[in-house]
């Protein structure tokens, strides 16, 4: 089976994120933590519908104008949606996290990312 950005997970700390949406909540919060001189970076995102609803999921950073990584369509229907950013992956803004963002409650399913932590800044004593 092949793995997932191999060779970064390899030489960079990696990161994950499993997060059960129930259709019954917002499930707006940050994912994954931010790091200090440290850049994110996402290499794929999955998200497995299980209630479908007119909400959007948005997968972004968490700085104060954000880059969005990834966004549902309202009513995406049942099933899988994946976004692959290859083995090196998109960088978030450096030093900021990684939020969900939903447009509302009523989706339901489970949204799965991995990526990576790479040093952006030279670290001090």
């Amino acid at each position: 089976m092949a793995v997932q950005n191999q060779n970064a997970r390899t030489h960079f700390q990696a990161c994950a994120a499993d997060v059960t949406i129930l259709a019954a909540a917002d499930p707006s919060a940050t994912i994954i933590a931010a790091k200090t001189n440290y850049t994110i970076y996402v290499t794929s995102i999955s998200l497995a519908v299980t209630t479908d609803n007119a909400a959007t999921q948005t997968i972004q950073d968490t700085a104060s104008t954000a880059v969005v990584i990834a966004k549902s369509k309202a009513s995406p229907g049942l099933g899988p949606i994946l976004w692959e950013f290859g083995e090196d992956g998109t960088p978030l803004t450096a030093d900021k996290g990684l939020a969900l963002l939903a447009s509302g409650a009523g989706l339901g399913g489970r949204l799965h990312v991995e990526g990576y932590y790479k040093q952006s800044a030279n670290i001090t004593a």
